[in-house]
């Protein structure tokens, strides 16, 4: 009998999620509540419904989680022209202009502490 050994196939830890420093005010926390608003006029749990993911799910991301690859596509796919430029790093470059007037707009509001 051979020994093998068990480090080899332990199984590897999932790094768990960590909020980011300012939670909700988080600035991609910030751009997706502007979006959902600006964009859909949604509550967020329609919005997760829009995008086939869990009320928890979004609501963790607009509360100061990490934005997924996997909603940021399925993002993309819903509001067409939004980038992943402009949803992780607020780039508006490649964003079309009148989208991003709607998006300023929302984003001057009271509601909406910092700026896009």
């Amino acid at each position: 009998m051979t020994d093998i050994p068990t480090k080899d196939y332990a199984p590897k830890m999932r790094r768990m999620a960590v909020k980011e420093k300012g939670g909700k005010w988080a600035p991609h926390s910030v751009r997706l509540r502007v979006l959902r608003i600006a964009l859909f006029n949604e509550k967020s749990s329609d919005f997760a419904r829009r995008l086939k993911v869990s009320v928890q799910r979004l609501n963790n991301m607009e509360n100061g989680f990490p934005l997924s690859i996997d909603v940021a596509n399925k993002i993309r796919l819903a509001a067409p022209g939004i980038t992943l430029d402009w949803l992780y790093h607020g780039e508006e470059r490649a964003v079309p202009m009148d989208m991003i007037m709607r998006l300023r707009a929302e984003a001057a509001k009271p509601g909406h502490i910092h700026r896009l």
